[in-house]
């Protein structure tokens, strides 16, 4: 009777081991995918000083709106920094969630503008992600469209 009772025991420990190790592998795959997927940012007012920085100091204070894989809204600070026909902006996004810097390289001569996440805090962190940069025709509004992933 005793080999019974530690035989059923070991079975119930083996089966609530592996059925906890499978909900918390499905609840940390969860959490990971919860950032995949489309986006779309747009950030305005951080164009502000005139004449435009070129040396990577602050362009301007102004506003971001996350929404798609990302849902969060708050501050948005910009630097600037010029090197012949490549203009590397950096936005630094504070929201209620984390912070988001993303790092947006323009090719004035090919006329192209890309994105990507340069890091994350709090939910943010290990966040990536890639997109393209469009402007407004007075530059005071930047779109970020993209994906992001962890």
């Amino acid at each position: 009777m005793r080999q019974r009772t530690i035989l059923a025991a070991a079975t119930i420990t083996t089966v609530l081991t592996v059925a906890a190790s499978t909900s918390l592998a499905a609840l940390s795959q969860a959490q990971t995918d919860v950032y995949a997927g489309y986006v779309n940012v747009t950030i305005a007012g951080t164009n502000d000083r005139d004449p435009n920085p070129t040396d990577g100091s602050l362009a301007g204070k102004g506003t971001f709106k996350a929404l798609g894989a990302i849902t969060d809204k708050g501050r948005a600070l910009a630097y600037r920094t010029e090197k012949g026909e490549l203009i590397t902006l950096r936005f630094v996004t504070i929201g209620k969630k984390g912070t988001i810097t993303y790092r947006v390289t323009i090719d004035t001569l090919a006329a192209t503008s890309r994105w990507t996440v340069a890091s994350g805090t709090k939910a943010y962190k290990g966040l990536r992600g890639k997109g393209t940069e469009r402007e407004n025709d007075d530059y005071t509004i930047s779109y970020l469209m993209g994906t992001v992933s962890r």
